[in-house]
């Protein structure tokens, strides 16, 4: 199967004329954010779609006709597409660090990595919701996302790392702190539902508009505020790095999510830390076409009663 998509960036979406699930391009210039266009509404997106939803066939054909997207969905679904969720830990130079030590002599002997669950896995305009347990220790992490589209990701060496990438996407990998530090493993702060927005879209990596993965510049803004500014050329393990890593006597089966880490500015970090609060707006964003994706976060104690996953425009 050919790792070169009939398009250059994608989305899953309901649309507006029959309530359908569909992936599909949008129709927006290359450079376009495409959760900026979504949270606007104005004009709405409409995108060429997929004969069936599945962005990891690369053989499927866009169909010339439109859809108008009502609602964002997840670039893959999480029961369908995803294989598996890994992700970085520690995986940038720190603010006082020097970058050529950070990244040689300091530099941790192999990738830190935990694993999150799919029911993390929300889209854009979906609730981030804080559960009573998390409430008041909860924050941010932007994060460049890898998606595996080819068979056979098994002790690959980093030079062909890359040929096995089907797209990029971002993630916020939401954490609970106290949790996550509490014991030596992190995954009981980091495995809450909805605590892994991901999305707007997918961008091919055949496609180059990404270019060199360990080049990209993210950003979240919380509330309007810049909390963080960095950029994964400041990764202690790059992308084919972390392929060759992860693929030792491990197969990534297509579908397999890799996030790969956070630049500083985590508000646990801070003096004094800033943690979510029911009512704030997060928006992370990322360069070469990879847009922004935004979440209002709520605490469970305080919702009506609705669906944890409503999506709305903020």
């Amino acid at each position: 199967m050919s790792l070169a998509p009939p398009w250059t960036r994608l989305i899953r979406f309901i649309a507006v004329e029959d309530g359908l699930t569909y992936s599909g391009e949008p129709q927006l210039p290359p450079t376009a954010d495409i959760g900026a266009a979504f949270v606007a509404g104005e004009p709405p997106i409409k995108a060429r779609v997929l004969v069936r939803d599945d962005p990891l066939d690369t053989s499927l054909r866009l169909l010339a006709e439109l859809r108008t997207v009502a609602r964002l969905l997840p670039p893959l679904d999480p029961q369908q597409h995803v294989a598996s969720i890994r992700a970085l830990g520690a995986n940038f130079v720190q603010p006082g660090q020097d970058a050529a030590v950070a990244k040689g002599e300091k530099r941790p002997p192999l990738p830190i990595v935990f694993y999150k669950p799919k029911a993390t896995i929300v889209g854009p305009g979906a609730d981030i919701v804080l559960p009573k347990e998390a409430a008041g220790q909860t924050d941010w992490e932007v994060e460049l996302v890898v998606v595996i589209g080819k068979p056979g990701c098994k002790d690959v060496s980093r030079e062909e790392a890359l040929d096995y990438v089907l797209a990029y996407t971002l993630s916020n990998d939401v954490s609970a702190r106290k949790r996550m530090f509490a014991v030596p493993q992190w995954g009981l702060g980091k495995s809450f539902d909805t605590y892994f927005p991901l999305g707007p879209c997918l961008v091919s990596a055949a496609s180059g508009q990404v270019g060199n993965p360990d080049n990209v510049q993210l950003k979240t803004v919380v509330n309007g505020q810049t909390m963080q500014d960095g950029n994964t050329r400041e990764m202690l393990f790059g992308v084919a790095e972390t392929i060759e890593w992860l693929s030792q006597g491990t197969t990534l089966e297509p579908g397999t999510i890799i996030s790969m880490g956070t630049p500083p500015g985590e508000g646990f970090k801070r003096d004094p830390p800033i943690f979510f609060k029911h009512g704030d707006i997060c928006t992370v964003s990322g360069s070469h076409g990879l847009g922004s994706l935004t979440n209002p976060v709520v605490e469970a104690t305080k919702l009506d009663g609705s669906s944890h996953t409503k999506q709305s425009k903020m």
